[in-house]
């Protein structure tokens, strides 16, 4: 698992790459929650590089989800393959989180919904 964190116009990106699966679930999850808790209160979780994403995988995002809306703050998912997609409907999870296209079009939103 493979997490970048960076800023763009005052919102957090993360970009996660490879496989959110068990394995690497808990560091996953320390690592954005870090991000959370340090942040903007504005986070694009950027799945363009995430090839398979398991049960464990999603309860990250929801654990990072729950944690900004704690905060008051906004969280959305950008990049997502078709299978987590569809993954998202399945769970009816895409009823939570905003999808966007690109991070660039994520980080566009959260700007303007301030």
């Amino acid at each position: 698992m493979l997490l970048k964190h960076r800023t763009q116009d005052n919102v957090d990106i993360v970009e996660l790459g490879g496989r959110l699966v068990m394995a690497d679930a808990a560091q996953a999850r320390s690592e954005l929650l870090a991000v959370v808790r340090r942040g903007t209160g504005r986070l694009v979780v950027d799945l363009s590089d995430v090839g398979f994403v398991d049960s464990s995988g999603l309860s990250v995002l929801i654990a990072a989800f729950k944690a900004i809306e704690e905060r008051s703050g906004k969280m959305v998912l950008a990049g997502l393959s078709p299978e987590i997609q569809a993954l998202l409907e399945l769970t009816r999870l895409n009823e939570i989180f905003l999808v966007f296209a690109d991070a660039e079009r994520a980080v566009e939103y959260l700007v303007s919904a301030e």
